[in-house]
């Protein structure tokens, strides 16, 4: 946490980060009761919405590991931040002064997904820059506290924001965060550029390819992090995105109490991430899996209790945010640590397109799963994300004795 004063850069970029995430749990918020109530909460029209909205990383995320490694960070931040923030105001015009549809909303989605697998990379690969490797783990806690102070005081405000005027407002909302955002960027000292490899679209491709393979055989730490991440997105993501809001709305019988209830989850992870350097001294590819494994099992005591008690359903929920701090924390440091410095970008790329197409997919997945259960999908999708990681956690790698 203490890192994140530590010079010009990591204050700057900590401060557009604050004001970038508001707006955008402002915005998930608001996009994730938009596609429930524009689908009538239809699980299986939900999770094709969900599906297509993060098809673009399958093209962009690539992409966006080569920016992140071969051009100018301060140029690409600022860039992205300021198309996100036309597409937030397109959305708002279009639910404020035009019919909004669920083909709109696909398409504006997709388009959020693109410029975020541009702006992620570039953003964690610009701190293995600017601080010492024995200050990531500190960073990346106080990042992550940042990140979940923004997603209390976001979901507040989209609540606010619903009972004064109406949902719509807080995609006008995310767009004036977006700007701002834009602002505290420019503030940056420029980074060094980078010319390592010039653009190559198929090279590229070929590249993010041969990664997946490269890791698998040469850095087995990494590998397991990515893709016990990518099979535990492919039910989490759904939970989190909708299934969690449409039951909160079905139970609660009110759009405000979404954004209470991310909120609260929300307090939870704030509590974790200040807490995480404390309680972990150090971090291994095997605290990811053990992680995961613990989130899923609070998650599912969290969905049986919606069902009988609101307190102790309140009370997991705080629980379920503290170690879900602990498992973002523990990627971002893993990928950091294990990459090479020149691959920073490149992997932080790999994760978040392999992450992303498990996010694509847990649409799917909750979609059948309904099929199956009906009702109880929010039981079942969080005990298959209890099983997801059972495969990865009796894995002793030896090189997971490397401590970070």
């Amino acid at each position: 946490m203490r890192a994140l004063v530590l010079n010009h850069g990591t204050q700057r970029l900590s401060a557009a980060y604050f004001f970038s995430k508001c707006g955008e749990f402002a915005f998930e918020t608001a996009f994730a009761v938009a596609v429930v109530t524009l689908t009538d909460a239809d699980f299986l029209l939900i999770g094709l919405v969900y599906f297509f909205r993060y098809l673009p990383s399958a093209f962009f995320s690539p992409v966006g590991g080569w920016l992140a490694d071969n051009v100018e960070k301060k140029s690409t931040l600022v860039a992205v931040e300021l198309l996100k923030c036309t597409v937030a105001m397109a959305l708002f015009v279009v639910f404020e002064h035009a019919q909004a549809t669920v083909a709109v909303v696909i398409f504006a989605s997709m388009l959020m997904t693109a410029l975020d697998c541009l702006y992620t990379p570039t953003f964690r690969a610009y701190f293995p820059d600017i601080v010492d490797n024995d200050d990531l783990p500190s960073v990346n806690s106080g990042i992550q506290v940042i990140e979940d102070i923004s997603s209390i005081i976001g979901p507040l405000i989209f609540s606010l924001i619903t009972i004064l005027v109406a949902p719509s407002y807080a995609f006008a909302f995310f767009s004036a965060s977006l700007l701002m955002s834009a602002v505290c960027t420019l503030t940056l000292l420029s980074s060094p550029r980078s010319t390592k490899e010039p653009f190559n679209l198929m090279a590229i491709f070929k590249d993010a390819t041969r990664s997946v393979g490269s890791l698998q055989k040469f850095n087995t730490p990494l590998f397991t992090v990515i893709c016990c991440t990518t099979l535990c997105a492919m039910f989490a993501t759904s939970v989190i995105r909708f299934i969690l809001p449409a039951a909160v709305i079905e139970n609660f019988q009110s759009e405000a109490a979404v954004g209470y209830i991310f909120s609260l989850l929300a307090l939870g992870t704030v509590i974790g991430g200040m807490l995480y350097v404390k309680f972990n001294s150090t971090t291994t590819p095997r605290s990811v899996v053990l992680y995961w494994l613990l989130y899923g099992v609070l998650f599912l005591l969290t969905a049986v209790a919606l069902e009988f008690n609101t307190y102790l359903f309140v009370c997991l929920l705080l629980c379920v945010g503290f170690i879900g701090a602990f498992v973002d924390i523990a990627i971002i440091t893993n990928i950091q640590c294990l990459s090479k410095p020149q691959e920073v970008g490149k992997n932080f790329s790999l994760y978040y397109f392999t992450a992303v197409i498990g996010d694509a997919v847990s649409g799917l997945i909750a979609s059948l799963m309904f099929l199956i259960v009906g009702p109880a999908t929010f039981i079942g999708m969080t005990f298959m994300l209890c099983i997801a990681p059972l495969g990865w956690s009796v894995r002793r790698d030896d090189t997971d004795k490397d401590r970070l």
